[in-house]
């Protein structure tokens, strides 16, 4: 959320003496759909991570392709708040991020052949 509200005009306020409360049970008094959290975050994927999203479905290749439903009222959002790209983002509030494809030489995964694992 934090970053759809630096993209699109807000800001994000530190209060030292405010409280953040959680409650948590052991159910749920409604239905909720299998991966539901996956299809709301492939939702947010695809309106507000732009170009980046090619790192959730990195994580998240099950996915990919995956039906969420109309996004077309959130894009809709995104063009009349005139929020920013996600690379705005990424150089003004988080000029610090290291970006896996953008900053390394190179990335991926180490085979040892001889055991057959992945580490």
């Amino acid at each position: 959320m934090s970053f759809r509200i630096w993209r699109c005009g807000g800001s994000m306020e530190i209060h030292p003496c405010s409280h953040v409360g959680h409650i948590f049970r052991d159910f749920h008094p409604y239905f909720i759909p299998d991966d539901s959290h996956g299809i709301n975050t492939v939702r947010m994927a695809e309106v507000w991570m732009d170009e980046y999203k090619r790192f959730y479905y990195m994580h998240r290749q099950d996915l990919l392709g995956k039906d969420v439903g109309d996004l077309s009222e959130r894009f809709q959002l995104k063009e009349r708040l005139q929020c920013k790209s996600f690379r705005w983002f990424l150089d003004t509030v988080y000029p610090h991020k290291f970006i896996l494809d953008e900053d390394a030489v190179a990335w991926g995964r180490i085979r040892n052949k001889a055991e057959g694992t992945t580490d």
